[in-house]
């Protein structure tokens, strides 16, 4: 069931160095991956966004109609510029984010993450934890008041920050993987081609 109080953004600002193409436009079932990166946010948002650096105007065509796209305020400052311009961008109470190249998240995973998100009022940030113990910052929830001020102030002071010292900052609560769906691959990362052969070996 859609939400308004959820805004969805699609992070595709990567320079995709290692897969030697934009990741954004690689397919995968008959479909590119932003459009499944669209598609996975559609059951949990009311609204979605495409969030771009300011180099990848060439793609804009290939956005969906129906999906407007805003660009990084923070130029070059990798993951925490994406979180950061979707938080600015922001008109309802939290913020979804998804990394484009996260291509086994579920529609369902995201049903579940904002079901925890609204009974967690006390938390900033409602962020996964993979089965291999790292956090996954790009397939998380934000409150927008309680970060978008911290995310920019830390920005504005430190060139080189990370989504991790964002997260030391915040309040966040940690969701294990296996709550929001018992797929071993929910947060496969595609960075380069074996990875994505071995993501179109686990469709089929």
């Amino acid at each position: 069931m859609q939400n308004k109080d959820f805004t969805g953004y699609v992070l595709v600002g990567g320079k995709s160095s290692r897969m030697g193409k934009d990741k954004a436009l690689l397919e995968i079932g008959g479909k590119m991956f932003l459009e499944n990166a669209i598609d996975a946010l559609r059951p949990a948002c009311a609204s979605i966004k495409v969030v771009l650096n300011k180099s990848q105007t060439h793609f804009i065509e290939k956005i969906p109609d129906d999906v407007p796209h805003i660009f990084d305020h923070f130029e070059d400052r990798g993951a925490p510029g994406g979180i950061h311009a979707a938080l600015m961008d922001s008109e309802t109470e939290y913020a979804i984010v998804l990394a484009v190249d996260l291509q086994s998240v579920s529609g369902e995973a995201f049903r579940k993450l904002c079901e925890i998100a609204v009974e967690s009022k006390d938390f900033a940030a409602i962020v996964p934890r993979q089965n291999d113990e790292r956090l996954q910052p790009l397939c998380a929830i934000y409150r927008v008041k309680d970060c978008y001020l911290k995310l920019e102030e830390i920005l504005t002071k430190n060139e080189s920050a990370s989504v991790k010292n964002f997260l030391e900052k915040i309040n966040t609560k940690i969701v294990e993987a296996e709550i929001l769906d018992e797929n071993q691959n929910l947060f496969l990362n595609v960075n380069n081609r074996n990875e994505y052969k071995y993501l179109i070996n686990t469709q089929r």
